[in-house]
């Protein structure tokens, strides 16, 4: 592979180093065990059990990820769930600032904890608007950032139904209001506005031709973070583009790669960009369109005559030393590069296996990886408690749970989530039919109205 001096220099300023390996650090790569690791879940948090920095076990390996005891009770003991958020949302509209903050902070909480799809259905509305509310005030960048969540948490709860779908035009105006903003909105309010859009619009997405319209904006704002070497926005632009990308390729993979292919370049280049999150968030796009497109035609490779240019790049930035950067932040790059590389070369998916409630769920595929990567990010610690409660949960990850059985607690039940299982394929095509009829209905109606 032959490189312009201009990449070359943009390689050696990312890297901070146009060194090759000392022979301490070969032998030190020697002597680490080739093992499947990490997805780079970086701003979720660790999932892992130990704190051990040289550990290589996360989201994306074959080992096992089980709830503790105290992240369970403090669901489960929830009871007074709809006395706190009325508390909580009472104090939204207060004076000061610091007692909507902490209102907002207990209703963020709340949301993620509980699955109130259910139980505040004819309230869901109010609580949307008093959550804009919230967005477009200007007196505090974190006030800000907890009610966006809090609207990306209204999706999870909400979205799948009518009122979701209805609530979706109105409250995209808004947060790509808020987006566009770039004088008077910080990059987290920014970056914020754009993961509850990109979840709103996962969720409540009328068809996967709508996700895709999306899909090229982001990809404009993607150039625009690259350039202004915006690290927190570009972030978020590449991980809301792996999860809309999901979508697309569900219904459309020759769209989903068409779309890929003109953010190509843009990806290329993250790789080089100072930011390890940037980088993983990118990389991490190239392994799940080289998982999905695989399958379709597994004799050339994925990325043409730029596959060697992928793979280069990212071997240097597995290889990269740690003489220049901290520790920890180049082992975090490590880690999830290496799963990386391993599915674009040897076309063999990281794995994770999820034990909740005592089922124990498989996960197999970049597609379910990147969507579960994006539910903890908002969810956090009430992950467990919405894939048992939440149908919509169900509906993305492929799973299901016989919640009104009386031993559901104790039985240990298997549930396989992989894109080759019946339960998987039944699903896609469900989801694919009922965004497809929302999309004849109504462009039916629009068309009709003309008339």
């Amino acid at each position: 592979m032959v490189r312009t001096v201009k990449e070359r220099g943009l390689l050696r300023t990312a890297l901070n180093s146009g060194r090759t390996q000392s022979g301490r650090s070969k032998r030190a790569a020697a002597k680490t065990p080739n093992r499947c690791s990490s997805c780079g879940c970086s701003g979720m948090g660790s999932l892992d059990a130990s704190s051990d920095e040289e550990d290589d076990v996360s989201i994306a390996s074959d080992d096992t990820w089980a709830f503790s005891e105290a992240e369970d009770t403090a669901t489960e003991t929830n009871n007074d769930w709809e006395v706190q958020l009325e508390e909580a949302l009472e104090k939204v509209g207060d004076k000061r600032l610091a007692t909507r903050e902490k209102a907002l902070t207990t209703v963020e909480r709340l949301m993620g904890q509980v699955y109130m799809g259910e139980a505040l259905s004819g309230r869901r509305v109010t609580l949307l608007e008093a959550l804009q509310r919230g967005a477009r005030n200007t007196k505090s960048d974190r006030e800000r950032v907890l009610a966006l969540r809090c609207v990306a948490l209204w999706f999870v709860n909400f979205g799948a139904e009518k009122e979701g779908i209805e609530e979706l035009p109105p409250t995209a105006k808004m947060l790509h209001a808020l987006i566009a903003d770039v004088a008077a909105v910080s990059s987290d309010v920014r970056a914020a506005a754009l993961g509850a859009l990109g979840m709103a619009y996962f969720i409540a997405a009328e068809d996967y031709r709508d996700v895709a319209e999306f899909q090229r904006n982001v990809w404009r704002m993607l150039d625009d973070a690259l350039d202004n070497r915006d690290a927190i926005l570009a972030r978020q632009a590449f991980e809301t583009a792996g999860l809309l990308l999901t979508v697309v390729l569900d219904s459309n993979t020759t769209l989903a790669e068409q779309l890929f292919d003109s953010a190509f370049d843009a990806h290329v280049r993250a790789l080089t960009v100072e930011s390890v999150d940037v980088r993983v968030a990118a990389a991490q796009n190239f392994a799940l369109m080289h998982d999905a497109l695989s399958e379709r035609n597994s004799e050339k490779p994925i990325f043409g005559n730029r596959q060697d240019e992928v793979v280069g790049i990212l071997e240097m930035l597995r290889n990269e030393p740690t003489q220049h950067h901290a520790r920890k932040v180049v082992l975090a790059q490590r880690k999830p590069i290496r799963d990386i590389l391993l599915t674009i070369k040897e076309k063999d998916s990281p794995k994770l296996r999820l034990v909740i409630k005592g089922r124990v769920l498989d996960f197999n595929d970049w597609t379910r990886i990147l969507r579960l990567k994006a539910f903890r990010t908002i969810l956090q610690g009430g992950l467990q408690h919405q894939f048992v409660n939440n149908p919509l949960m169900h509906d993305v990850f492929d799973v299901e749970f016989d919640i009104g059985s009386e031993d559901y607690l104790h039985n240990v039940a298997r549930v396989v989530v992989g894109p080759s299982s019946d339960l998987a394929k039944s699903r896609t095509l469900d989801l694919r039919k009922r965004r497809d009829a929302r999309w004849i209905s109504q462009h039916y109606a629009s068309d009709s109205g003309e008339d």
